[in-house]
């Protein structure tokens, strides 16, 4: 990856939980603008897996900290 993805996904990282959302939303939208052959259908099970576990992560730590 290059550096200013590395600093995209670092910016990404400090934004509220919410705006990581709507980014990635946009992202998503974005996304299907682009050529078919942009990415693999594999690839994008991967990523979009990788997606669903960040967020569950995101989404138990929340919960957690709300029954504390």
């Amino acid at each position: 990856m290059s550096e200013i993805a590395n600093q995209l996904l670092a910016t990404f990282e400090t934004l509220p939980s919410e705006e990581q959302h709507e980014l990635i939303v946009a992202l998503l939208r974005r996304g299907g603008e682009l050529p078919d052959s942009f990415i693999a259908d594999d690839q994008f099970v991967i990523l979009a897996d990788e997606l669903f576990q960040t967020l569950d992560a995101e989404e138990s730590n929340d919960n957690e900290t709300e029954s504390r």
